[in-house]
């Protein structure tokens, strides 16, 4: 029978008879709530493991839950070749040119081979083409290789940021974060390290609350430095020095020193942030799938990883609200190693064990797989509730399954051991021993379906390089990209807010076509409609609000300040100043009316000339000052309905003000300077060069009215635009990603989905079972039916027997009226039987006709929700005046390096 398209049914084959040796017409679905209790996959190799697992996968993509998987092979790379048309080209770059040698065959015959194996693999299985035309469509896929250039490359320094969390109350969640990042660094120098009775790892675990404490981002390169110089005293009631030695703390320092100073780490540190929101969901919301590809790293770098993954996903997961729904999926292709059976106790196993207890209450499924069973800690293994068991290799491998079955097995359980023995030891390739807690009836045999995806087998690193070669161009590009050379304001929140600015503007907020998202984007998490919908090109959705940035100003910033790199004023001669430029000790005047604040350099000279596209063959470099009207204010968010309440920082950098005339603040957009770091004294006096002032800058009225003026302006643009869902009643968060936002709707959306479709088929399996009542009841009516014409047609051919011998013997009357009546019987029931036909292929139709309503019932509920999720609209937040202050306000003096160069006097900024 074909199966149903429905939304968290997973379609994963059918029901295997393992008496009679063959598939039955039983479709097996798998609910994807079921995976919030997590599943284990033991096979060996051969076994169909692999085949099960991209099929489970495949399901998830199509029903749009997001994953991250732990590649240790390179088989589940897999996932990235879907084959729509199934066009023998398609296949060609991906077959392995040894199978078409032993098949005795081209490439391109053999390439031929596997595209019709596939179409005819697919056909059997009841899989039309258009449902892999969904699946290219829906698939989002990203492969990183950790430690390598090769596929995406991947930074661990997102794990080092301080979280942005409320230490009053989520200490503990924050700790158990430093704890595993702590654990995972010293996994990389091959350190085995355990949180409270090793000192290692109390003091880096200290040296890193210390500083998140304080909101500071980390490096490994912070880290080492300040386990030598820890900025602390003590470590509890001890000294630093009594608790761990100097020496010690040298010795340590040295070895993680001998880690980053290896050249190949400077790949561990580029790329995408590893950052599970990030991996799990693109910059518009939609989910996608994020492969860790690991092959080619060393055991020490794979736990390294692995560890800073799993406690990452913890941290993330503790984030999340509660759900019964899938929300989120974590798979590791392969156990060995990281969850083994005590005493043994690899930095992965806690964040594992974490895991599988707690990330049922907010979404998050757990697939883990192994083909070495021998391997797993099956009493932390108790915690998963569906079990895939296939072929397994050897008689050990056997009876540590069957060990770990009956540690699952309990008093209520419906599980008999030794049966499920016996079905174990007879498994054929591709069929499972499936138990599932949620399941009645207790374990299944299940024959997997036929995978829509191409499985050539473990890619290497050059075909990974040519599968994200277009991903890795586009992450160079954005990696490369001034943050602040952005071209000039233009009217498009949602570019603004991408940026991770508040919305300032100058027009009104009548933006014409982009006032509200496209509907068929909003909704990452949930199932669209088959092609057309499928097919509609992505419009993009509004990027609402980025975590703000110090320096970050309310749009689009001028590529480079006014006051930026110059051939500097008239003059030629050697060693001679600008003619606009003064040598002195002091800065000019400046009436005492005005403040003055000097701001500090962020640019070497080598960097600044080289920004500058300037070569620098030596000289004398003096501190060059240009003085600019400067104004840098804070803005305060507030609305009670939102429970938002915020900040944003702006600065602006008016250079050559004129006494006269309107300032257009909207152009001097610049870097938000920390308060602390700016000096009402030049920082080197005794080489400094001084700009002169405009008129505009030494004018006391003129610098008054404009310190009204740029108060008006924030006050009339800088508006904070937020997402608002009206029927979920749900803000935007303005510090948070609009990925983060989409997820939640998507979630919110997904769970009410569910909650009808349950509706429906309580209401849909009723009716059902009356129907199939009714045909099982006639069925029993029509064998009775038969039975008895059987019977009829002996009493016939007796009674007819006896009619012509009674003849002779003068009884003919009585005789064939028996005939007549016994004939008029078999009549009536032949009628009898026509009738039930007729019912059953009544009811049979009706059964049909059932099922394509339910299924067109199911296709609208999932329709409906994706345009509810989609119906996002924006709220716009306006400061009151009172919340809008002047932090500084005054004549800034820009930090610049001048040198005179081949006669050639040149400035080049040393701020930006």
């Amino acid at each position: 029978m074909a199966f149903i398209e429905a939304p968290t049914n997973f379609y994963l084959g059918r029901m295997y008879d393992n008496r009679a040796k063959k598939l039955t017409d039983d479709v097996v679905y798998y609910d994807s709530r079921d995976l919030t209790t997590h599943a284990v996959v033991v096979g060996m190799t051969g076994s169909g493991k692999t085949g099960l697992c991209i099929s489970m996968l495949e399901e998830a993509i199509l029903d749009n839950i997001p994953a991250i998987v732990i590649d240790p092979k390179g088989d589940i790379t897999n996932l990235a070749l879907t084959f729509p048309n199934l066009d023998p080209q398609e296949f060609r770059p991906w077959i392995m040119e040894d199978d078409a040698r032993r098949a005795n065959m081209s490439p391109d015959q053999f390439a031929a081979h596997e595209a019709a194996k596939w179409r005819d693999g697919l056909a059997r299985w009841d899989i039309v083409p258009d449902r892999l035309k969904w699946l290219k469509l829906a698939t989002r896929l990203s492969i990183y290789t950790p430690g390598s250039d090769m596929g995406l490359p991947i930074s661990i320094l997102a794990s080092l940021k301080a979280p942005r969390m409320d230490w009053n109350t989520q200490t503990e969640l924050i700790r158990e974060r430093i704890n595993g990042v702590v654990t995972a660094i010293y996994a990389l120098a091959g350190m085995n390290m355990r949180p409270v009775t090793d000192e290692p790892h109390v003091l880096m675990a200290n040296i890193i609350e210390y500083n998140w404490r304080m909101g500071r981002d980390m490096t490994i390169e912070d880290i080492i430095l300040q386990i030598q110089q820890p900025p602390f005293e003590k470590l509890g009631v001890f000294a630093v020095d009594q608790y761990i030695s100097e020496k010690k703390r040298y010795n340590l320092a040295m070895e993680l020193n001998s880690v980053i100073a290896a050249p190949s780490f400077a790949s561990w540190i580029q790329g995408e942030p590893l950052d599970i929101q990030h991996l799990l969901y693109t910059p518009d919301g939609k989910p996608k799938v994020s492969v860790f590809y690991i092959a080619h790293l060393s055991d020490q770098e794979r736990m390294f990883i692995m560890t800073l993954l799993l406690e990452s996903m913890n941290a993330w997961m503790r984030m999340q609200s509660g759900t019964s729904s899938l929300r989120a999926l974590l798979y590791v292709d392969e156990m060995f190693g990281y969850f083994p059976p005590y005493p043994k106790n690899p930095p992965t196993k806690d964040p594992l064990m974490r895991l599988l207890k707690q990330a049922r209450a907010f979404g998050v499924g757990l697939i883990l797989a192994t083909q070495n069973p021998g391997d797993l800690d099956y009493k932390g293994l108790t915690n998963a509730g569906t079990w895939f068991i296939g072929r397994l290799q050897s008689e050990n491998d056997y009876k540590r399954v069957m060990a770990g079955l009956r540690e699952l097995a309990t008093a209520e359980d419906d599980l008999n051991i030794e049966e499920s023995g016996q079905l174990i030891a007879e498994l054929k390739p591709r069929v499972f021993l499936m138990r599932n807690v949620h399941n009645r009836g207790g374990p299944l045999l299940v024959h997997t379906r036929w995978a829509m995806n191409y499985l050539a087998g473990p890619l290497t690193r050059p075909q990974i390089s040519q599968l994200m070669a277009g991903k890795k161009q586009q992450l160079s590009s954005m990696m490369q990209q001034n943050p602040y050379a952005q071209p000039q304001l233009q009217h498009n929140p949602w570019q603004q807010a991408q940026q991770g600015y508040a919305s300032a503007m100058t027009q009104p907020m009548g933006y014409g076509a982009q006032s509200a998202p496209p509907m068929n984007n909003a909704m990452g998490g949930m199932t669209p409609p088959p092609p057309p919908g499928f097919n509609a090109p992505s419009q993009g959705t509004p990027p609402y609000g980025t975590p703000p940035q110090q320096g970050t100003p309310p749009y689009g910033a001028p590529a480079q300040p006014a006051y930026g790199a110059q051939q500097a004023g008239n003059s030629s001669q050697s060693g001679r100043l600008p003619g606009n430029f003064i040598q002195s000790p002091s800065p000019p005047p400046i009436p005492n009316e005005i403040d003055q604040y000097f701001l500090p350099t962020t640019l070497t000279d080598q960097q600044a000339f080289s920004q500058a596209g300037q070569r620098f063959s030596g000289g004398q470099v003096l501190l060059a000052y240009v003085p600019v009207l400067v104004a840098q204010t804070t803005v305060r968010y507030s609305q009670k309905s939102a429970q938002i309440y915020t900040t944003r920082r702006y600065a602006f950098h008016v250079p050559e003000l004129m006494p006269s005339g309107l300032v257009h603040w909207d152009e001097h957009v610049a870097p938000v300077v920390d308060s602390r770091q700016l000096s009402r004294e030049p920082f080197n006096a005794n080489v400094a060069v001084y700009q002169e002032p405009t008129a505009g800058l030494t004018d006391p009225k003129r610098v008054k009215a404009l310190q009204k003026d740029v108060v008006d302006f924030l006050y009339n643009t800088a508006r904070l635009i937020i997402p608002y869902h009206k029927k979920f009643k749900l803000y935007g968060d303005p510090d948070t990603d609009m990925s983060d936002y989409q997820a939640r709707v998507t979630q919110q959306a997904r769970e009410a989905r569910d909650d009808e479709m349950d509706k429906l088929n309580q209401k849909y399996g009723a009716a059902m079972d009356r129907l199939e009542e009714k045909l099982r009841r006639k069925e029993r009516e029509l064998e009775a039916e038969r039975m008895e014409i059987r019977d009829r047609k002996r009493e016939s051919l007796y009674t007819t027997g006896e009619a012509v011998l009674s003849i002779f013997k003068g009884r003919t009357n009585y005789t064939l009226s028996r005939m007549s009546r016994a004939n008029r019987y078999k009549r009536q029931t032949e009628a009898d039987i026509e009738e039930s036909h007729e019912v059953i292929s009544e009811l049979e139709r009706e059964m049909v006709d059932l099922e394509a309503e339910y299924e067109q019932k199911l296709n609208e509920i999932n329709q409906k929700w994706v345009e509810i999720a989609a119906d996002i609209e924006e709220q716009t937040i306006s400061p009151y005046k009172k919340d809008i202050a002047l932090d500084v306000y005054g004549v800034g003096w820009i930090p610049h390096y001048y040198v005179n160069t081949g006669g050639q006097p040149l400035v080049v900024p040393a701020f930006g």
